[in-house]
């Protein structure tokens, strides 16, 4: 059987509409939505690359403008390229836009007064995690103004506050920072609330290991014998002398004095008279706090050398070999306290700190 010749099958000629148009850059909404016919335009490369040519022609004109012919936003783009650079995307293999951030540019800069409005609402107990947060944060925490706000804001009336923290007496700048810590501990209730729960024999005297020993005294009260020793820490006292001669210009620094930074007084509390040799000028080199020999009572026991003769760890390991020590043994003791500089105890133990 003869089989038909296949027909070709012609192919429709779609009419274009001559409404349409050609050129990308002519296209309007109008053209669109008033259009009969719906047909897919898809313009032709030569009109592209028209375009892109008209756009970058465009750039260039943009960029030889001087700066009395740019408009706000453009001079605002400007700004904001040169104090930031780095900070345009780069376009990635995949699409993404990513940025290059270095750490230098992370985060703003805010004018100072907005930090002192901010410092004004800061409590006692977070001014450390204010002064960390930038440098201007610090600086401000180094001002009077700022610890005369904080002084201002917590003042009470307390019967026991010394005559030198009271209000009509902090009219002074030198060592302010440390009187208004000093202060708080007697008016802030949650600082001095932390003191009102110490119970007796409960201070731990190894702290004050390797610190120098600068006085010692003792008095008696009733029926009772208190023996004080000051100790106070040898690097801290060095880099205090070596910060105020090197910012004894500063204003700052008169308020951040404080001679009695990194000093301690310990404190133990004695029925009897004990018979002490005089330990002024040695470091401690070892401390215990343990039970006298007919197991009713505590013994305080310190153990003192020259600077000489100190090791240079505070490790089990240098104590191994005995070195020649002066010996203080304190037995029996009731009670062992220690005082930081800021305690309140540390201003009624006999003798006048007020450097003020």
């Amino acid at each position: 059987m003869s089989r038909k010749p296949r027909q070709l099958k012609k192919k429709k000629k779609t009419e274009r509409n001559n409404n349409y148009p050609t050129i990308c850059s002519d296209i309007t909404v109008n053209d669109f939505a008033n259009n009969e016919i719906q047909t897919r335009f898809r313009p032709k490369k030569a009109s592209i690359n028209t375009l892109m040519n008209e756009v970058k022609l465009l750039q260039v004109k943009e960029e030889d403008k001087t700066w009395d012919e740019k408009d706000d936003d453009e001079l605002l783009s400007d700004l904001t390229e040169d104090n930031f650079p780095g900070q345009k995307g780069e376009q990635s293999r995949g699409g993404e836009r990513k940025t290059n951030k270095s750490d230098s540019d992370e985060g703003a800069n805010y004018p100072l007064d907005i930090w002192f409005i901010i410092s004004e609402h800061i409590a006692p107990e977070d001014v450390g995690r204010f002064a960390a947060i930038c440098q201007a944060t610090y600086y401000i925490t180094t001002t009077a103004i700022f610890w005369f706000t904080l002084y201002r804001r917590h003042y009470k009336w307390v019967s026991d506050l010394p005559a030198h923290l009271t209000h009509w007496n902090m009219n002074y700048t030198k060592g302010l920072r440390a009187a208004v810590v000093q202060s708080l501990y007697f008016m802030y209730s949650p600082f001095s609330s932390r003191l009102v729960g110490e119970k007796p024999l409960s201070a731990d005297p190894t702290q004050l290991l390797r610190s120098q020993c600068v006085l010692q005294w003792h008095v008696k009260v009733g029926t009772l014998f208190k023996y004080f020793f000051k100790f106070a820490h040898p690097k801290q006292n060095k880099d205090y002398i070596k910060y105020n001669k090197e910012n004894n210009w500063r204003k700052d620094a008169l308020v951040t004095f404080n001679p009695e930074d990194g000093c301690y007084i310990l404190e133990a509390t004695t029925s009897s008279v004990c018979g002490i040799p005089m330990i002024i000028g040695e470091y401690l080199y070892h401390a215990g706090l343990g039970v006298s020999t007919n197991m009713c009572n505590h013994r305080l026991r310190l153990s003192m050398v020259p600077a000489h003769l100190l090791s240079s760890s505070t490790s089990s390991n240098s104590r191994k070999y005995q070195v020649p020590t002066t010996e203080v043994i304190l037995d029996p003791v009731s009670d062992v306290k220690v005082y930081p500089w800021w305690h309140p105890r540390y201003y009624k133990c006999g003798f006048n700190t007020n450097t003020s």
